[in-house]
């Protein structure tokens, strides 16, 4: 499930005040495999994102009911989204894994606190502290960057939790030439072609190289993770999705 990853990270419209987006991801050798939701409600001084992605079909039988639930939680200052929280879950029939982020930007630092459960007992808890400080994590950045992505040339460098695991670094990439080209061959769909790179291993994607198509509103029309061994193209399609304003 981890490669609904790619087509949570940009699913909303920063001058919305809910959002709600829906996808279905397919496996190129194993049709649908599961989908994706993300909401976010936002008003002046506070804003919630919560996105979640279940195995569906035989890949849920297979993976014991999947789910995986992202949450950024925190304040709205001069417009922007400030987290002060962030949290990722992972959980199948048997096993639950929560992993929380805990912002303290007037010191500079990020604290972590792992829990592990088993069965529906807790069976080990970790404290720490992240190897770096960013100011955002992949929630709250697409949200922060979503107006300058349409107008993007080149390469730019982003920091989030979420990214690189040492320093959070986030790549993201305007296609000109023959690679816009190509992908617009591959992804047939009008848009704003975008790559993000997340610097973590994806199954057999070295770097998490994510090819997205952004619609005029900002949200994720299409995302592919490709190749990857033993499953093919990994796709990702925006089958639904509501602005309210």
């Amino acid at each position: 499930m981890r490669p609904l990853l790619f087509v949570l990270i940009c699913t909303a419209v920063l001058l919305a005040h809910e959002v709600e987006a829906l996808y279905k991801v397919r496996y190129g050798l194993f049709g649908r495999v599961g989908i994706a939701q993300a909401k976010m409600e936002q008003n002046a001084t506070g804003y919630r994102i919560v996105v979640e992605g279940k195995a569906t079909g035989l890949a849920g039988v297979l993976s014991g009911g999947r789910i995986e639930r992202y949450e950024s939680r925190g304040r709205v200052v001069d417009g922007k989204l400030v987290p002060d929280y962030f949290v990722k879950i992972r959980q199948n029939r048997n096993k639950r894994s929560v992993k929380e982020f805990f912002f303290n930007h007037a010191k500079g630092e990020v604290t972590i606190t792992k829990r592990n459960y088993k069965k529906g007992k807790l069976v080990a808890t970790t404290h720490s502290k992240l190897p770096y400080y960013a100011p955002n994590d992949l929630l709250s950045l697409y949200f922060n960057i979503a107006p300058t992505l349409h107008t993007l040339q080149g390469q730019q460098r982003f920091y989030a939790v979420g990214g690189d695991r040492n320093s959070g670094a986030v790549d993201i990439i305007a296609p000109t030439g023959k690679e816009l080209a190509k992908l617009k061959r591959l992804l047939k769909v009008d848009g704003t072609y975008l790559i993000a790179v997340i610097h973590q291993k994806i199954f057999a994607s070295k770097e998490g190289r994510l090819y997205i198509v952004l619609d005029s509103d900002g949200i994720a029309k299409k995302a592919l993770l490709k190749d990857v061994i033993l499953f093919g193209d990994i796709v990702g399609k925006l089958v639904e999705k509501k602005v309210h304003p």
